[in-house]
Order: structure tokens, then sequence, then C-alpha cells
């Protein structure tokens, strides 16, 4: 009884995350241009390349959104209790190439404006897209194994 209230509360709050997060980078991401413009007194490289950082920081505002989009996809089947389907295999593909495409917009980014911080982006979605491209791979074999297994039922 208590392990199910903490986690009808934990699958709440992620749910209530992923959310905000999804509207939220909406939001950050249709306003990267305003956003941007008062920016540029405090970071004057903002200013020299103001629409090459806002083109490619809505690309990858874009892409994030994207990812979101579909871990939301997929926290809807946890929460069914059927997370071993077709559609989640396609989610972590599509996060997987979404992953790739944001660290290679900031590597083109990173080529223009040299920042550590960049640096460490381009690593973190690199990762993460081959950790989504490998867990599509274990996903796509629970599909079939649970396939064949409701065949065989």
């Amino acid at each position: 009884m208590q392990n199910e209230k903490l986690s009808d509360g934990v699958a709440r709050f992620t749910s209530a995350l992923l959310a905000v997060m999804f509207y939220g980078g909406i939001l950050c991401t249709a306003l990267v241009p305003w956003l941007f413009r008062i920016g540029v007194p405090f970071y004057p490289s903002l200013e020299q390349y103001y629409w090459f950082n806002t083109v490619l920081f809505m690309l990858s505002g874009i892409g994030a959104v994207l990812i979101i989009r579909e871990l939301r996809r997929m926290f809807r089947t946890v929460l069914d209790e059927d997370c071993f389907v077709r559609q989640n295999v396609t989610s972590l593909r599509r996060m997987g190439w979404l992953g790739l495409a944001i660290a290679l917009i900031t590597a083109v980014r990173l080529a223009v404006i040299f920042t550590p911080a960049a640096v460490i982006i381009i690593l973190v979605f690199f990762i993460a897209a081959l950790f989504s491209f490998v867990l599509s791979r274990v996903f796509d074999t629970a599909v079939r194994y649970k396939e064949e297994n409701d065949l065989t039922i």
C-alpha cells in the first residue's frame, strides 16, 4: 500500500514535470529572439552573431521540445502498464536522432563561438542519443518477445 502511494506520487510529479518542461520549452524557444536582445548588454557576442545564434538556439529548442514530447508519449504507456509497445521503440529512435541533431547543431555553433558549455552540451546529447538507440534495440527485442508470447497464448 505504501509503495503504491509513493509510486502514484512519483508518477504524478513526473507527469507534471514533463508537462512544465514541454510547455516551458515551447515558450522559451519562442522567446529566444527577445531573450537574446535582452542579453546583448551582458554578452556582446550575441549582437555580433545575433541571427546565427537565434536560429541555432531555436532549432535546438525545437529538438528538445520534440524529445520531451516523445518522453511524454512513453510515460503514458508506463502509466497504462503497457510499455513494451512498438510506439516506444519508435519514440526512442526519434529521441536518438533528435539528440544527434542537437549535438550537431551545437557543434556548428562551436565552430563559430567556442564555449566550454557547448562542448558539454554536445557530449550530453551525443551520449543521450547513443543511449536512446541502445534502449530502442532493447525495447524492440522485448516487444518481439511479447508479441511471440501473445501469439502463443
